[in-house]
């Protein structure tokens, strides 16, 4: 099992490219009690934590 970890959206699209079968695991709960079980195990999980996008707030009000 090789770990994905696009650290940008561009990474992650080239990622999903070359590895179609990714899996991405936000939170990683249930996937991981489904590896735990043997019910499922992905061959390129893929952990979009380091993605700056995803963290930032499209709500929040910019600071001056």
């Amino acid at each position: 099992m090789d770990f994905l970890r696009p650290a940008s959206w561009e990474e992650a699209l080239a990622a999903k490219a070359e590895h179609p079968t990714a899996v991405p695991i936000a939170g990683g709960t249930g996937m991981l009690v489904e590896i735990n079980f043997d019910h499922r195990r992905p061959e390129y999980p893929m952990d979009p934590d380091r993605i700056g996008a995803l963290r930032e707030d499209p709500q929040a009000s910019p600071t001056t």
